[in-house]
């Protein structure tokens, strides 16, 4: 407790991060949260929102580390840096977060294990916005507990990073950008590796991304991950290893762009292989290799009806297949139409209803209404309020899995879900924002891995019913002339199950108390600080908090900087039984601004 309050002390005196103001709040606009983007004064869903200057000066080296200072948000890795990673929101399982990269999904159809396989460098991001609670009206299946939206860079800064550190670590990135047969590009390397700082616990990863401009309304986008990695008791009691990619290509195109009506499509394809060796010691023994895909076309139109009307529908068709010596052949098709209304009443008030049905041919169908509402009752503070459906269809390794610790269930359910959450923002003077939230959702059929006793093989099933319930407090504040950044959360969990008599190995393992800080403070010499912590006491009574920390100079357009994650050497697992790295040292130096002919 001393040390937690020695941390909040240290965050007190850093500053704040969205530089908000009243007039700057009034001009975010949010992508996610619905299907059009949406101004922060008419926003009725709890958002949060991480740009890119805060990642280019927070102790972060992938999208999972920053998604630890989100505390409804439970990142629990196998791996350090991202490498292989779950994403949990608001008590739902890693299965029940959805996951973008420019509004297009990488929920992968053979495991949800998979979802963090991002293929996209940090230094391509521009920010990551997370809806928090339901959005399958929007976007369809998978978003229980949130929408992780990562959105990358379109800009013209090409840049170089490197870096070094303990435990063999090597890390590197590049972006250039330029011009070619009158289209602009940009091309991205990254990659990073290390020998382990354990036996069995060694990865190197690569990835590559290219984006082509062909107008202002006409982008396509393609990227690869590779990745290989030590999985030492990952998934049992085993050395086990790992090679997984991805490749992600999608073309998005404006067929109509005018003051008052916009209409979209976009083609896309996202592959995934996965090779899993259970024991290095045995090769062949419970090796398993899978090969999903994922391809589908969607249009999207939005109009202006009115000055205060926006209305957007659309509809997508598109299937997923497998190719496995495990799970065996496997394929479903699927289409979805959607149409979703903005409606502001006045300057004050706004409501946002919405509808999606989703048909799949083997699940049957989903009806997904939402609605949502926010009420300026004072200059300075918001209400705010939204009910919504969700719904989830079991992976593939859900239905058909089998090795040595595990044997799955053909005769799952889709998972369905209802929440209703109440919220506020407040706005207390030019440079505070409070935000909180209530909420409570109830999961049918929810799946999990159970089994009677430890000597058992785990199993999926059904779990007839689940409720959660949570609270979710945020501050932000914001220290006049960017001289540096602070926000702190606090989520609050229970979820409750009367029909569980038996052992769940997902379900109920949540983090009932996350607190998540961070924060940036220019110093004198163009010294740049940044700290951040995340605080986790688990429902099975495990406690741990790490503190991260990274000090950068910048010389005009070249940076040095030394980064320490786990300052304070904690020993701790976000996953039971799978052991994370103590205090570990990187170095390195950033050029910006690069000129390439």
């Amino acid at each position: 407790m001393r040390i937690l309050l020695n941390t909040l002390l240290i965050f007190s005196c850093l500053c704040h991060g969205f530089l908000l103001g009243q007039n700057s709040l009034r001009e975010t606009v949010v992508v996610t949260a619905y299907s059009s983007p949406v101004a922060f004064e008419n926003l009725a869903r709890g958002v949060t929102v991480i740009n890119r200057e805060q990642i280019r000066r927070l102790p972060v080296q992938s999208v999972a580390d920053l998604l630890r200072y989100v505390a409804s948000i439970d990142v629990r890795s196998r791996s350090p840096f991202g490498v292989q990673t779950d994403f949990s929101a608001r008590g739902a399982g890693f299965g029940q977060t959805l996951v973008l990269i420019n509004g297009l999904r990488i929920n992968d159809s053979q495991s949800g294990h998979h979802n963090g396989d991002l293929p996209v460098a940090l230094s391509d991001v521009e920010r990551v916005e997370i809806l928090h609670g339901t959005g399958s009206s929007v976007y369809g299946a998978d978003a229980f507990g949130a929408t992780i939206n990562v959105v990358t860079r379109r800009d013209g800064e090409s840049q170089v990073r490197i870096s070094a550190g303990e435990y063999g670590y090597i890390e590197g990135e590049a972006r250039t950008v330029f011009e070619l047969g009158g289209l602009n590009q940009s091309v991205s390397w990254f990659g990073n590796r290390s020998s382990g700082f354990m036996f069995d616990r060694d990865f190197h990863t690569v990835g590559l991304t290219l984006q082509t401009e062909f107008s202002p309304d006409s982008h396509l986008y393609f990227s690869h991950l590779r990745k290989e990695f030590g999985a030492n008791g990952f998934y049992g009691p085993s050395p086990s290893k790992e090679w997984t990619n991805t490749t992600l290509a999608s073309f998005q195109h404006a067929i109509l762009s005018s003051g008052k009506r916009r209409m979209e499509t976009r083609v896309y394809y996202r592959t995934h292989g996965d090779h899993f060796l259970w024991d290095i010691r045995r090769p062949g023994f419970f090796e398993n290799e899978h090969r999903t895909h994922a391809a589908g076309v969607s249009l999207k139109s939005a109009h202006l009806l009115a000055k205060r009307r926006t209305l957007t529908w659309g509809g997508e068709v598109g299937g997923d297949w497998i190719g496995s010596n495990n799970l065996g052949h496997h394929s479903y098709g699927k289409w979805a139409i959607y149409a979703e209304l903005q409606q502001q009443l006045g300057h004050r008030v706004s409501l946002v209803p919405g509808l999606r049905f989703d048909r799949y041919s083997n699940f049957g169908s989903a009806f997904s209404p939402s609605v949502s509402a926010s009420w300026w009752v004072h200059s300075r503070l918001k209400l705010r309020s939204s009910a919504g459906h969700a719904f989830r269809t079991p992976t593939f390794t859900e239905l058909y899995y089998t090795d040595p610790n595990h044997r799955a269930s053909a005769e799952l359910q889709p998972e369905r879900a209802r929440e209703l959450e109440v919220g506020a923002d407040w706005i207390i003077g030019p440079s505070w924002l409070v935000q909180a939230s209530l909420f409570s959702r109830w999961d049918q059929n929810a799946i999990d891995w159970v089994r009677e006793s430890a000597d058992q093989k785990w199993e999926t099933t059904n779990i007839r019913a689940l409720q959660t319930r949570g609270l979710e407090v945020g501050l932000q504040k914001a220290i006049g002339g960017g001289l540096g950044i602070v926000q702190a959360q606090y989520t609050n969990l229970n979820s409750e199950t009367d029909s569980l008599d038996v052992l769940s190995k997902y379900v109920l393992d949540f983090a009932r108390h996350s607190f998540s800080a961070f924060g940036t403070l220019q110093l004198p010499g163009n010294i740049h600080l940044g700290q951040g912590a995340h605080y986790k006491v688990r429902a099975d009574g495990r406690n741990y908090w790490v503190l991260n920390q990274k000090w950068m100079r910048d010389f005009g357009r070249f940076s040095v900087f030394l980064e320490v994650s786990n300052l304070l050497d904690t020993e701790y697992e976000e996953i039971r039984g799978v052991v994370l790295p103590g205090r570990w040292i990187r170095g390195g130096l950033e050029l910006r601004n690069l000129a390439f002919h």
